[in-house]
């Protein structure tokens, strides 16, 4: 089959790559708008193409596409739904809109957390005055940015709240719920899941809330009875990610987001034993069976070491904790390429030396 992967050189479609490669069943080809620079590197392709979807599916004519990033999934759904596992256009938008997602709280436990759209900064600053919130873009393939955190009364990220507000872009402000990060992970077929695992956050960048840095694969039967009502909702197809904020206290899950679309810890999928690449292609190929007990790993660690877990080491004063990545049962993208390690080594002291 002729397999096309888009945003060539994001870490979760490098992981896709790898893992096609080492399967070998697959004629495999690789696109970015811009460059494909960390991507050919590495080599896990047939051929890389830059440019944009459009004219890549015209240059490489694949049978199957597997979108990586927010637009990609959205072309995918208004112009190549025969050529992908897509969810319908409806549940695309529930998960692409977070104020639509309110609609989730009408099954059990979800708990999707008060929110609110804005497109002016006064009104954003009345309704924070006596709460601490998080303010998000509304659709991540509109605008795509780490959270915003506002204590009560507190106004030091408006002036980058205004920035977005005036290019247009409506901001979802959304209370903030404490807890620790857990995901539910999977790809899934007309509502049934097919392969799954959980994780729990260890570090993430920035501090302050955002992508995973190092995270372990975990196993929690009240979380997949929330994600399986939710999968079931949305009669989901293809991957999908489902953020939560797990309240230990009180034993209570938050649902935070869903990502429709593969996400940026999927390295640990493969060190807890699972190929999501693969999973998805053999979903959209064949009728596959929905998958209920757990068939993966649990406390399986991954550090994404030069991809921002050193520096929140650094920052954080926690330098002491590179031990963790010798540990048993603990993993690292490190030493896939020499070249594309040395190149993130200088973004990453770049960034130590950075205010």
């Amino acid at each position: 089959m002729r397999i096309l992967i888009t945003e060539a050189n994001y870490k979760n479609s490098i992981a896709i790559q790898r893992e096609l490669y080492k399967d070998n069943m697959h004629e495999v080809f690789a696109t970015d708008k811009e460059a494909v620079f960390f991507a050919k590197r590495l080599g896990y392709c047939k051929d890389y193409i830059v440019g944009n979807l459009e004219e890549s599916v015209k240059q490489i004519n694949p049978e199957f596409i597997i979108p990586v990033g927010s637009e990609a999934v959205k072309i995918c759904s208004e112009k190549y739904r025969e050529l992908c596992l897509i969810p319908t256009k409806e549940s695309l938008e529930i998960a692409l809109n977070k104020d639509k997602m309110l609609i989730l709280n009408s099954l059990s436990d979800v708990n999707y957390p008060e929110c609110k759209l804005f497109s002016n900064l006064e009104e954003l600053k009345l309704y924070s005055r006596d709460k601490n919130c998080v303010v998000k873009s509304s659709n991540e393939s509109l605008a795509k940015f780490d959270p915003l955190y506002v204590k009560s009364g507190s106004e030091s990220e408006f002036e980058k709240i205004e920035k977005y507000l005036s290019g247009g872009v409506k901001l979802l402000m959304q209370e903030r719920v404490s807890g620790v990060g857990r995901g539910f992970f999977c790809i899934a077929k007309e509502g049934k899941i097919i392969s799954y695992y959980m994780h729990q956050r260890i570090r993430e960048i920035p501090i302050t809330g955002g992508s995973s840095t190092a995270a372990k694969s975990i196993f929690c039967a009240k979380m997949f009875n929330i994600s399986k009502q939710i999968i079931e909702y949305l009669n989901w197809s293809g991957p999908l990610m489902i953020e939560y904020k797990y309240d230990e206290t009180k034993q209570q899950y938050y649902l935070i987001e869903l990502n429709p679309k593969f996400w940026g810890s999927l390295d640990l999928s493969y060190a807890v034993g699972l190929n999501f690449g693969k999973t998805l292609i053999e979903a959209y190929s064949n009728k596959v069976e929905e998958q209920i007990e757990k068939k993966y790993e649990v406390e399986k660690k991954f550090f994404w070491v030069l991809d921002g877990d050193l520096l929140v080491l650094l920052k954080t004063g926690k330098l002491h904790k590179i031990k963790e990545y010798f540990y048993k049962d603990s993993y690292t993208n490190l030493f896939e390429n020499f070249f594309v390690d040395s190149i993130k080594l200088i973004w990453t002291i770049k960034k130590i030396f950075s205010k």
